[in-house]
């Protein structure tokens, strides 16, 4: 069961290292920041496309929004 010896060093091993709490809240603020700057980046240039193609669909003639007509 090596499995088991592994697991139980590793729990050992935590248990003798603490890190700071304030360390670990600090970590996590830096890291939900980057989630946050990830998800920023991604968004604002589809944010820009949608906008720059709903003012370019705004800014055709009208005649360009008529619907061909229909042969029968």
């Amino acid at each position: 069961m090596p499995a088991v010896h592994a697991t139980f060093r590793s729990q050992n091993h935590r248990a003798t290292r603490q890190e700071s709490k304030a360390l670990v809240v600090a970590i996590s603020a830096l890291q939900l920041a980057m989630l946050f700057l990830v998800w920023l980046v991604a968004l604002i240039p589809m944010a820009l496309l949608a906008l720059g193609a709903t003012v370019v669909q705004a800014l055709k003639p009208a005649a360009a929004k008529t619907p061909a007509p229909i042969d029968f």
